[in-house]
């Protein structure tokens, strides 16, 4: 994970595949789907909340 300022938020790369030729993705945190068993779900869904509490008041 790491951050990506204001434009994109936190990122996370993801690597798909086999040992050989992994494929790679990068993408929003906020995009990706976790299981609300996971103890970091709950953290990521606050995450979310803080950061469309933040966007909607930047394009006021």
């Amino acid at each position: 994970m790491f951050d990506a300022g204001d434009a994109f938020g936190l990122m996370c790369q993801l690597e798909v595949g086999d040992d050989g030729v992994p494929a790679i993705f990068v993408t929003p945190i906020v995009e990706l789907a976790f299981d609300r068993l996971n103890p970091i779900a709950r953290e990521i869904a606050d995450y979310r909340r803080r950061r469309a509490q933040t966007r909607v008041a930047d394009s006021a």
